[in-house]
This record gives structure tokens, sequence and C-alpha cells, in this order.
């Protein structure tokens, strides 16, 4: 009644304003309530930018979404299929059980997806039992981005590589034009780098006007810290030594412990390649070099940081990442796959004008996160040793195996399961030919 909360805070007048607005507000908001005849509805949006109005706490507790009428009738007919062969599989009632085997009949015969046991998974009969690829006739091709993918869940991996990502978010667009500019504005002028984004942005589809100008806002902070990055790198002296080369090399595979040189060679585009070999194909986007004791960029590494270390030159692998959920420290790329065969490929003489023996390791660039004094990341793994060449090898090995094999596993409990640490679900789930 004495208006305290005017005492302190922010201004008065302000706060009137407000007041009076949300007056207003709920004037009309019971308004529209006492308007409804015979049924209301009222919705809201709830997401990143927007909220449910306070007004929402005044309306009674909706009833649990189990109780909503189409939890009992669902809506489409595919969801329709997923409730019977639920209950089918999960129901103690002997009735219920049949209930469901007689709908899903119906559900059959009219040829709804879904709905014929043949269908199901599991059902049936594998098609063949031969591997994916015959080592003993012909070499395994493995990927370095695609390794640890492999290595987490190798059923994840197959149904990617067996067409499980034929449609592509446009987020990853978005990483494809950012490295557009980054390989042809190796400089890294903005101007010129902001006129490839403006030329090529028209050609990604988005679901929403609203989306498209979120991503574009994005898209041009990603600009702008990678302009930051290369700028950096010149101040400190660096210089370009390739961008967006290729490479190629082939691991034998019959080793069981490969060591020494002999257990990697060099092969050209038109080279054949043999069997029990694994044969790691990429490209790689930066590689730079930096005068004695520079290229560290401390302000953009985390926590526990060491430096490269030697003398003379250095050279570095840097490979140019857009996505949220990159490892971001030194210790969590110290056996980053991708980052390791690009250090086999300069350690063997593959990059043209890279000194083998200047290699001072590999680093992804992190242009979606940020430090208190960057605004880009770097996460290095330093010049892999004897040792860690010997795993390394053994991994690509083990891979090349494991990817030409006539079954793949799902680790479902470390990876097909958890949702919490991984940026997106695990493909069982959304790939309608494996999900259905």
């Amino acid at each position: 009644m004495l208006s305290a909360w005017r005492l302190s805070g922010p201004d008065a007048a302000l706060l009137d304003r407000r007041r009076a607005a949300l007056h207003d507000e709920l004037r009309l908001f019971v308004r529209a309530l006492t308007r409804a005849r015979r049924l209301l509805v009222v919705t809201a949006v709830d997401d990143d930018d927007t909220g449910p109005s306070p007004f929402f706490s005044f309306l009674p507790e909706p009833p649990p979404a189990s109780d909503h009428p189409s939890a009992e009738h669902p809506l489409t007919l595919r969801g329709l299929v997923m409730r019977h062969r639920r209950t089918l599989t999960t129901s103690s009632s002997e009735q219920e059980r049949s209930e469901a085997a007689q709908q899903l009949a119906v559900l059959a015969r009219e040829g709804v997806p879904g709905a014929d046991p043949e269908e199901w998974y599991g059902m049936a009969a594998p098609s063949t039992q031969a591997p994916l690829r015959d080592l003993t006739a012909e070499a395994a091709h493995v990927s370095p981005s695609r390794m640890e993918s492999f290595e987490e869940c190798g059923l994840n991996w197959a149904v990617s590589a067996l067409g499980g990502d034929t449609v592509l978010p446009p987020s990853a667009g978005i990483g494809t034009i950012v490295h557009e500019a980054m390989e042809r504005v190796p400089d890294g002028d903005l101007e010129r780098m902001r006129a490839i984004l403006a030329e090529h942005w028209p050609e990604l589809d988005f679901e929403a006007e609203w989306i498209g100008r979120k991503e574009r806002r994005r898209a041009d902070t990603y600009i702008d810290r990678l302009h930051g990055y290369l700028g950096d790198a010149a101040r400190q002296g660096g210089r370009l030594i390739a961008g967006e080369v290729e490479f190629r090399f082939a691991v034998a595979l019959e080793e069981a412990d490969p060591e020494g040189e002999n257990s990697v060679r060099a092969i050209g585009e038109g080279d054949a390649a043999a069997a029990q070999e694994a044969i790691i194909h990429g490209f790689i986007d930066r590689v730079e070099a930096y005068p004695s004791g520079a290229g560290e960029f401390p302000d953009a590494r985390g926590n526990g940081w060491t430096g490269m270390g030697g003398d003379g030159e250095r050279v570095v692998v840097v490979d140019l990442k857009t996505g949220k959920y990159e490892p971001e420290t030194d210790a969590k790329v110290a056996e980053n796959a991708q980052l390791a065969a690009y250090q086999i490929a300069v350690r063997h003489g593959l990059i043209d004008g890279a000194d083998p023996a200047a290699l001072a390791g590999a680093r992804l660039l992190l242009v979606a996160k940020t430090l208190s004094r960057s605004d880009f990341r770097i996460a290095h793994q330093h010049r892999l040793d004897d040792d860690a060449r010997t795993a390394f090898l053994r991994r690509v090995a083990d891979a090349a195996r494991g990817m030409s094999a006539s079954s793949f596993t799902a680790h479902v409990e470390a990876h097909c399961a958890d949702m919490q640490g991984r940026g997106k679900p695990c493909r069982i789930h959304t790939i309608p030919a494996v999900s259905a």
C-alpha cells in the first residue's frame, strides 16, 4: 500500500509503465478466457528465446500427458502401429495382447508400414553373412574423421557409412562455407571472407525464416573469429605452407604390432592399393610455420596447456572446427585420430614445403568456443613420439578390420542410450530405415 518497491531498484517510471502493461495484458487474458463457450485451448512457446506468459500460473495444472486423448488414440498410423506393438510386447494382459495383435493384422493387410511382423527388426534373416570388404583381396579405406565414430559405436558408424547421412543439417553447410572462406582468403581479409559467406548463404535451406536469421548471425560470428585467429597468426610471424592439401598413405595390416617406418607408405591418387592394407585419405585445412618460440596462442589454450618446445622453425597442422561439441583442451585431443593422421602425413613428407623434422604437432581451431581473453579456442596435440605413433597405427589397423567386418556392435550403455554427453542422438534412433 505504501509502494515500498519504489524506494530502490530500477527507475520508478519504467516500473510504472511495466505495471500498467501487465494490468492491460491481464485484462485481455481474462477477456479471452471468458469468451470460450465449449473448449478453451491455451498454448505457448518455450525455447531459448521465449517462454510461457506468467499468467500460465493462474491456470489449473494440466493433466499428465498419458491422460491426453492422443495417448489412447494416436493421430497417425505410425503412432497407432507403435502403440499396438508396445502393447503386444509389454502388456501382461492376454486380452490386451490379443486385441493388439488383431489390430496389427488389420493394419498389415492395409499395407501400413511397420505393422507386419516380417518388417520388424530382428525378425528377417540376414541378407548376407559376407563382410563389407574382403581384406584378403582389397584394401580398406579409413577416413581419419570417422575413426573415432567407429570406435565409439560400430553400429552407429555403419548406419552412417551405409547411407544414413544422406540429409545433412544446415549447420553442416555453415561449416563448409567457413572452411571455404579460410581456403580462399588465407590472409584473413574480413570483407572478402564476408563476401564468400554472402555468396553461398542462399544455398542453405532453413525450416523457418527466423532460424535462417539466427544461423546467419552465428555464421557471421564464426567469420569474425576466424579473421581474429588469422590476424593473430600473422602477428606471431606465422606463414601458410599449404591450405586444403590432400594426402594419402597406406598402413599394413598383417603386422599385429606395426613398428618402424616400413609400416607406412605413401601412395598417389592413381596408385593401386594392396590387400591387407588400410588407406588413410583426407584433406588438411592448413599447415602453418612459426618462428622459434612462436605459435603458442596462450590466451586461446585451456587450463594445463604446455608449450611445443624445440628450437628453430615450428610446423603446425591446423584443423578448423565449427561444431559446438568438439574437444577443447590439449588433454582431450592427445589421442585424437584425425590430428594424429595429419601428423603422420607431415612426418612422412607427404606435404610439400613442410619439414618433417620441424613438426611441432597438430591442433583444432574452435570458432564456436571462446575464452575470457580470446574469441576462439585452440586444442593442441603435441608431436607424436614413437610410442604414440605405434599406438595410432595399431588403432588404424583395428579400425580397418572392424569397418570391413560382417557385423557391427552397438555400445548401448556407453553410446546409444547415453544422451547427456553428446550433441546429437545415436543414428539408430533417428534414421527411419533402422528405427522404423
